[in-house]
């Protein structure tokens, strides 16, 4: 598939932000940005002295609050729920060690300072969890330092029983590596997604996507997405096994997102822009259980009707790769027609003629008020009783028409 195929295949823009004030092309302004960072040092004795404390739900799950000369900060890893989590190996986390000792430049590590709970200063790791696991384990004697010269192996806390086989380095040493400064860069006011946006921009140089943005929500619905696209999406024989569909940079979020936000608002026929999703999304309150079930066997029947050959149509007769339109809105076929009076044949039956009107009647498969009130127009046929075979013999109508056109 070409990019441009690609691109088409793109939830558009438009409905993905609500309507903006028209700008003046020819003023210049800076639009957005963040607050001005403000450096800092702490000492990595400072880094160090902090136990753990987890809150739950959260996309930064863990707290540490810190050695008690620090003006009463917390410090918290840069563990987002939805990224796996990246672990230096041992040699790396030793070469960082010896960057310290000797010098050498070490990347600031970047805080997201936030008001706790209580009303503290709580700093968030935004970048440099790595950073600061290999100091803490340096200090906790689970890693040496390996002298450049002698390549002898140097432990900063070495056990008794230990004691003989272990090189301790000596109190001088320790009062050295203690004082050593690292330079931290603190943000204030950042919103969760300004904190994975720095992230992103950090490490790969680029910045967020809106779906990727909705990930940095922490909510009780939030949670439950991600569970869903770890069942039904990132599982060994998941969805992208059974047809192809695009994958990347949290597309995968985001639809199941709008198909449990678009399901829990019928039968309001419901076109979700960013603005309305997030605030979906960011509710304190948990989804029901019984919406829970209800949605989760969508996408159960979504993953069979994929797998069986006899059911599979709308996915090996229409050639092209689903778009996330047609994902999401197979997806609310599928949640209006959960009553036992459908058959898995029917259900099979509404998705092909759904997918198969869209791509006779539209070049450009988008989530745009077009293609979306296209799709709720079907739904509803199919709400109000329709025969399924008028729904397939009307798609296949609508493309001999469009043939049609084409030969005047």
């Amino acid at each position: 598939m070409s990019d441009k195929e690609d691109d088409r295949d793109e939830l558009d823009d438009d409905l993905l932000e609500e309507e903006e004030d028209e700008l003046d092309a020819m003023v210049f302004k800076i639009r957005r940005s963040l607050g001005q960072p403000q450096a800092r040092s702490f000492t990595t004795q400072q880094l160090h002295n902090t136990r753990e404390r987890h809150r739950p739900l959260s996309t930064l799950p863990a707290r540490y609050v810190p050695f008690p000369s620090l003006p009463r900060p917390r410090l918290t890893p840069d563990a987002f729920a939805t990224r796996p989590d990246i672990v230096w190996p041992v040699n790396k986390q030793v070469e960082i060690i010896d960057s310290i000792f000797h010098n050498f430049y070490v990347p600031p590590v970047i805080f997201a300072v936030v008001t706790g709970d209580d009303g503290e200063e709580v700093r968030i790791c935004v970048d440099g969890k790595q950073r600061l696991t290999s100091i803490q384990k340096f200090i906790d004697g689970q890693i040496p330092y390996k002298d450049p010269d002698t390549k002898k192996l140097w432990y900063f806390t070495v056990s008794h029983a230990a004691r003989g086989a272990k090189l301790e380095i000596p109190p001088s040493g320790k009062k050295l590596f203690y004082e050593k400064q690292i330079t931290c860069i603190e943000y204030r006011g950042l919103t969760p997604a300004a904190e994975r946006d720095v992230f992103q921009r950090v490490q790969l140089g680029m910045s967020l996507t809106s779906a990727e943005k909705l990930q940095a929500i922490a909510s009780p619905r939030a949670h439950w997405i991600c569970q869903l696209e770890t069942k039904f999406i990132a599982a060994d024989d998941g969805l992208p096994e059974k047809f192809e569909f695009d994958t990347k940079r949290g597309r995968n979020f985001q639809n199941l997102a709008f198909i449990a936000y678009c399901c829990d608002s019928l039968p309001e026929q419901t076109l979700p822009t960013a603005q309305k999703l997030e605030r979906w999304l960011m509710s304190d309150a948990a989804p029901p259980e019984t919406f829970v079930v209800d949605v989760e066997g969508v996408l159960q029947t979504m993953w069979h009707i994929a797998s069986e050959r006899k059911l599979n149509a709308a996915f090996k007769d229409v050639k092209a790769k689903v778009a996330p339109v047609e994902f999401v809105f197979i997806g609310l076929m599928l949640y209006v027609m959960r009553g036992q009076e459908y058959t898995d044949e029917d259900r099979a039956a509404a998705i092909h003629a759904l997918r198969k009107s869209l791509r006779d009647e539209y070049k450009d498969i988008r989530l745009n008020t077009r293609v979306g009130r296209s799709c709720w127009e079907l739904i509803t046929r199919v709400e109000d009783g329709e025969p399924l075979d008028s729904l397939v013999l009307r798609a296949s109508a609508l493309k001999g028409a469009a043939k049609g056109k084409g030969k005047r």
